[in-house]
């Protein structure tokens, strides 16, 4: 389920791609859908209805918050402004789109859920289990060398992608930021065994009326629940870290990277306010 809110939810990535993704979000959310399940013509056109609800109301309702919260964020920078409390109210504004955009798609996955047959369900679950012992595997092949490495090599391409070249002064607290946090894909990885397991068990009894619907629309709205006390601890230490990374790499930015910044900023808004335009 996530990955198809994922889709819904594209303008977390930037650029000429957020454009084209947004755009093809309909055959893409099918393209996600594959890798997981088989729906028969009925499931598709339902599908195809609520699909295009979502978008809809996505473009006339969300895109117009998204460019708000980034044109605060650009004022923030352009007038020095930026704190651990600010980069925290950045970051619930964050989740608050995504738990709109939760709460407008799960009650009419809800109400199709029940169209799911017993095969179908078994399907889902047996390939998110199977992309579950997937990850898990390469995780034991890569070395902490290697866990290491890529991390680095991600998140200096991530930060020169905002603000361009990097100091040395920046390379060296991203390598800080990877010391002071805690890796969480082990826990993730059970929090997500667990998750799937109670939605499987569910689909698993016969009954498919309002009990069925209420169960699985707490589940689908609240899958928090089944995260590890140690999962929350740790998020919240790295959480923490990270905020301070912000803060520091805020700090250290020259008037050229921080003008790169802005600039970044202001092509993401222009994006999608071009998007919420568009018939």
């Amino acid at each position: 389920m996530r990955k198809l809110l994922m889709v819904l939810a594209l303008l977390t990535m930037t650029g000429c791609s957020t454009k084209f993704i947004y755009k093809n979000a309909d055959w893409l959310s099918y393209w996600y859908l594959d890798d997981y399940i088989s729906l028969t013509d009925e499931q598709e056109e339902q599908f195809d209805t609520r699909l295009g609800a979502w978008l809809a109301w996505h473009k006339t309702q969300e895109l117009t918050r998204y460019a708000e919260q980034l044109t605060a964020l650009k004022s923030d920078i352009e007038n020095n402004k930026i704190t651990l409390v600010r980069i925290e109210y950045h970051q619930a504004q964050m989740l608050a789109h995504w738990h709109r955009l939760r709460a407008k798609v799960v009650p009419d996955l809800v109400e199709m859920a029940p169209m799911l047959s017993e095969a179908q369900a078994s399907e889902l679950f047996d390939a998110l289990a199977e992309g579950e012992a997937e990850r898990a595997e390469k995780r034991s092949k890569r070395s902490e060398q290697k866990k290491h490495k890529r991390w680095l090599k991600e998140r200096k391409k991530n930060l020169k992608r905002w603000i361009g070249r990097l100091s040395a002064e920046q390379e060296s607290r991203i390598a800080q930021l990877y010391d002071q946090q805690s890796s969480t894909a082990d826990l993730w990885s059970d929090y997500r065994t667990r998750y799937q397991g109670a939605l499987r068990a569910l689909f698993a009894q016969p009954e498919r009326g309002d009990a069925f619907k209420a169960r699985l629309s707490e589940l689908l709205m609240a899958p928090e629940q089944f995260r590890s006390e140690q999962l929350n601890q740790v998020n919240e230490q790295n959480r923490k870290a990270n905020h301070q990374y912000l803060l520091d790499v805020y700090q250290s930015l020259s008037d050229k990277q921080k003008k790169r910044l802005i600039s970044e900023l202001e092509e993401v808004i222009e994006d999608i306010e071009s998007l919420a335009q568009d018939d």
